[in-house]
């Protein structure tokens, strides 16, 4: 089985916070200590994460994706698990993204008025001078 089937799926927050409490165990409680500070339900926080790996992980992660799921009886959750386990280890930020500020900065402009003579017999006016 591919790890695309575990992407696709797990996209869905239900159908992560489902698969999630299938695996079960510490990881629950883990990944409920990391959705409650995030303001996120577990679902969103799963579906979230692994959304992050498959845009994020190295190569080297993806062959220990792949190799797990290949050698288990429900690939889908061993794949869950790894991606969880990766994301939770620190191999990814949890902390809601910011914008980014620029780092344009605008010209400082010089509005200081000049006075101009204005001559009443000059045919220009004064402010084209």
């Amino acid at each position: 089985m591919e790890s695309s089937e575990l992407f696709r799926s797990c996209a869905n927050e239900h159908v992560a916070a489902a698969a999630l409490l299938c695996v079960g165990g510490a990881l629950v409680s883990r990944i409920d200590q990391a959705a409650l500070p995030a303001g996120l339900t577990r679902g969103a926080l799963v579906a979230s994460l692994v959304s992050d790996y498959e845009r994020k992980a190295s190569p080297a992660l993806r062959r220990l994706l792949a190799r797990g799921m290949r050698r288990a009886e429900m690939p889908i959750l061993a794949g869950l698990r790894h991606v969880l386990d990766c994301a939770l280890a620190g191999a990814f930020d949890l902390a809601p993204r910011r914008a980014r500020r620029s780092q344009w900065r605008a010209p400082a402009l010089n509005w200081v008025a000049e006075s101009a003579p204005f001559i009443c017999g000059e045919p220009r006016h004064a402010l084209h001078s």
